[in-house]
């Protein structure tokens, strides 16, 4: 393993601290480039924190030009054409499984925040399930498809600037998001001020980095997706940061049926990770235009059906790719597992 430098900081880059304890020794564990952006040759590092043994991207995005490495169609929504059809009934059914895992341990519903919820993809979802809903989301397009098309109320902004009533929350959901956080510390005390006693907040999909998936494929592991993800997870370390933010976890879900095939599919071929397709698309393509994204998605979906029993088999044996997770106050009363 190549030693860890910090003496090159490139344009746009912090070196940050370790997100969790604020410790600055680290040891290298990977390198890798965008997978987005694979004719650029600029590697990125994951580190572990020798303190508390997190793992993080240094040097990292700044606030202020993180949004760069995000393409417009990363947060979804507005590709028009049959194949947004088709894909939106796909992600619409896969959402299903979101909405089960809420009403099962919050069964009375009530007033839900999607932080990140991109085009609204999933907030739809929720209020179809007879949550009352609100999202917040910093990507300006896919905010503007979800109030525009879908009716919702999502506003602009990053979720520890934009204006929300304290305590009024009932649920508040991090859906393939929390990795993206400059600050997930404060992104966790923020949430427990918003939520209201005895509330639930769950973070979903967040890819775990001691998988025997992410060990295998290393670099080419699609999770890691660098530079996006900021902070990469494992079991002890999401369950650290939570019971040093005042949460406690209540119950996990080891197993997607939307994520996790699909992520394993990305990372062996890189040209079916939706991100990669998603961006060469548009929504004025002639009818012929179709005939590639159709193709992708086709094949997507037969890789990610041949993959469903292998990731199956992992989560069965504790060795999931992602965990799901649902927290609630430490000192607050049960919320049903």
């Amino acid at each position: 393993m190549p030693a860890l430098d910090d003496s090159q900081v490139p344009p746009g880059f912090e070196l940050a601290p370790c997100p969790l304890c604020g410790g600055t020794r680290a040891r290298l564990v990977v390198r890798a480039g965008d997978r987005l952006a694979p004719q650029d040759p600029t590697r990125h590092s994951v580190v572990r924190c020798l303190d508390c043994g997190l793992a993080y991207l240094r040097p990292r995005p700044t606030v202020d030009t993180c949004g760069r490495w995000y393409p417009e169609s990363y947060s979804g929504g507005g590709r028009g054409g049959l194949v947004e059809a088709l894909d939106s009934v796909y992600r619409s059914y896969q959402h299903r499984e979101v909405t089960r895992w809420l009403a099962r341990r919050r069964p009375a519903r009530g007033l839900l925040l999607d932080v990140g919820c991109g085009s609204g993809d999933l907030l739809a979802a929720l209020r179809d399930d007879h949550w009352r809903v609100q999202g917040v989301e910093p990507q300006a397009p896919g905010a503007a498809w979800a109030r525009d098309t879908r009716g919702l109320d999502v506003l602009t902004g990053r979720f520890e600037d934009v204006d929300l009533p304290q305590s009024a929350f009932d649920a508040i959901v991090f859906s393939g998001v929390f990795e993206h956080l400059h600050d997930p510390v404060g992104a966790l005390g923020r949430a427990r001020e918003l939520l209201a006693p005895g509330g639930l907040m769950a973070v979903l999909f967040l890819p775990m980095l001691e998988s025997p998936e992410a060990r295998l494929l290393g670099e080419r592991w699609m999770a890691l997706d660098l530079p996006r993800h900021l902070t990469h997870f494992e079991d002890a370390t999401f369950r650290d940061m939570a019971a040093r933010t005042g949460f406690r976890v209540i119950a996990q879900e080891t197993y997607s049926g939307r994520h996790n095939a699909a992520q394993l599919v990305g990372s062996v071929a890189p040209g079916l990770q939706k991100h990669r397709f998603y961006a060469a698309e548009t929504g004025s393509v002639t009818p012929a235009g179709h005939l590639r994204p159709i193709a992708q998605r086709t094949g997507f979906l037969v890789a990610t059906m041949a993959a469903w029993p292998v990731t199956r088999l992992a989560a069965a044996l504790g060795k999931p790719s992602m965990r799901s997770y649902f927290l609630t106050n430490a000192t607050a009363p049960g919320v049903r597992e």
